[in-house]
């Protein structure tokens, strides 16, 4: 690592040895304040976040859309800053399960198991969550450009359980921990380009990575979404969703299934999704 790398590392360290001995709610109040701030200040996608929240929801006002867009500020520093305080602030979440059963019954079938999520909601908790109840998780995860940054969030990942493939690593390693039973994380909610699939999200055509469907087909693994959300006193609701595929699936079918999943979640609670990302950049042609 550079001299750079080494001094993030041990920066982001300190942050997160300080963010840990802060109680709960002086964690939300700091995460509150940041929101805030971020949402004021740092203008970076917010017009792009804007107008993905009326796209989605074209009958609302842009005041509602801006209330929206404030919670989601607040939604993603929370989300921030929980993650720094893992695995120390699993103690002091409540969590709640919904249709654990059913990723328990996938297991037990014996063909691997994909958790299909997406950027939304308190994330980094939910996969605390799977981590610290021992569940064996891969997480697929973008490399980092700052090797610091990157040894640092890998570190405190695995300090809970959850293991790591960086993306575009061998796709015979995936099919091999399936084939393993083994979990497989997929967040299959950005936008893929030309190599995507399109399908419809809140009346879009939107190109969708289809490499959760390809394995289905292929080895039969079953296929769970999944995401957590929070709710008014603080609790963390985690759902497990068996994903439909019917007798006669095919790539398109499976990844509008999972899709049409996301956005009923979306509409629940439109602060939640993690609207910045350029969710509609490719155009279907």
């Amino acid at each position: 690592m550079t001299l750079k790398d080494k001094f993030t590392y041990q920066l982001l360290n300190v942050i997160a040895r300080r963010i840990r001995r802060l109680p709960y709610l002086s964690r939300v109040r700091l995460s509150n304040k940041l929101g805030a701030f971020a949402y004021n200040r740092l203008t970076i996608r917010k017009q792009e976040a804007f107008k993905n929240i009326k796209k989605a929801f074209p009958d609302k006002s842009n005041n509602w859309v801006n209330k929206v867009l404030k919670k989601t500020y607040r939604l993603v520093a929370s989300n921030f800053l929980e993650f720094l305080a893992l695995p120390v602030s699993t103690k002091s979440i409540k969590f709640r399960v919904e249709g654990q059963k059913i990723l328990d019954e996938a297991i037990q079938l014996g063909k691997g198991t994909i958790l299909i999520t997406a950027h939304y909601g308190l994330w980094e908790q939910w996969g605390a969550w799977l981590g610290t109840k021992k569940y064996p998780v891969w997480g697929i995860i973008q490399r980092q450009g700052n090797a610091g940054a990157d040894l640092f969030f890998k570190d405190l990942r695995e300090s809970y359980g959850m293991n790591h493939i960086y993306r575009k690593s061998s796709i015979e390693h995936m099919y091999s921990l399936l084939k393993d039973n083994k979990i497989l994380i997929i967040a299959s909610d950005q936008d893929a380009k030309s190599k995507g699939i399109f399908v419809d999200f809140f009346g879009h055509p939107t190109s969708t990575p289809k490499g959760t469907a390809l394995f289905h087909i292929k080895i039969g693994c079953s296929l769970i979404f999944s995401v957590a959300k929070r709710e008014n006193d603080g609790t963390i609701v985690i759902t497990f969703l068996k994903v439909e595929v019917g007798s006669n699936p095919t790539i398109e079918s499976i990844t509008q299934s999972y899709t049409h999943m996301l956005e009923e979640k979306v509409k629940e609670c439109p602060d939640h999704y993690f609207w910045f990302h350029r969710k509609w950049k490719t155009l279907k042609k």
